[in-house]
């Protein structure tokens, strides 16, 4: 079944993001789509889950999102052309890790849109380490935490992000960029006494 298209302009694809591609870093740069729309958004009944394995102790795993009565999911609902949705596909290995998951979202505003997500490809492995579910790695948590900030995600989701654990030897977060230099602090004898 083809991702849900609704535009009266022409062929759309809603994807509703809730791991790393929630960070323009991510989408708009690393990625290179340029969503003609983005809104926060929610998935009811839905949770955020860490079911797809990753490269090792270095990335343990990854986001998905998951049927879970009961819960809700907040996220990034971006409006993308069908090639991007392609484009989006074959960057997040659909179908060997990903499958595409539609479900109805709740905007922020109230609106309900039809969208697509993704979940884990069935056949993955679920447990890793003894644990029921896989911790991500503090510098994937930290884009999902950049991501829902930048986005204005509703501050009980922002909440929850900082409460969830990293893998323990996973990949650092990275440090703060250090301030840019003013130029008076780069000529000699330019400084205030």
């Amino acid at each position: 079944r083809p991702p849900p298209a609704t535009a009266p302009d022409g062929l759309c694809v809603e994807y509703f993001a809730i791991g790393s591609n929630m960070a323009s870093r991510v989408f708009e740069g690393r990625r290179g789509i340029k969503p003609s729309a983005k809104r926060p958004a929610v998935a009811l009944d839905h949770a955020l889950t860490f079911d797809v394995p990753g490269a090792g102790f270095a990335e343990p795993a990854f986001a998905a999102i998951s049927s879970r009565t009961g819960s809700e999911c907040h996220g990034v609902l971006y409006t993308i052309s069908p090639l991007d949705w392609l484009r989006l596909c074959a960057s997040e290995a659909v179908p060997v890790a990903y499958v595409p998951a539609f479900l109805t979202v709740e905007c922020y505003d109230g609106r309900r849109v039809e969208a697509v997500s993704l979940q884990a490809a069935p056949g993955l492995p679920r447990r890793r380490g003894g644990t029921d579910e896989p911790r991500p790695s503090a510098r994937y948590l930290s884009l999902l935490r950049d991501g829902a900030a930048e986005a204005g995600l509703a501050p009980v989701w922002l909440e929850y992000l900082d409460r969830l654990e990293p893998a323990v030897g996973s990949t650092p977060a990275p440090l703060p960029a250090p301030p840019p230099r003013r130029n008076y602090e780069e000529r000699y004898g330019a400084t205030f006494v």
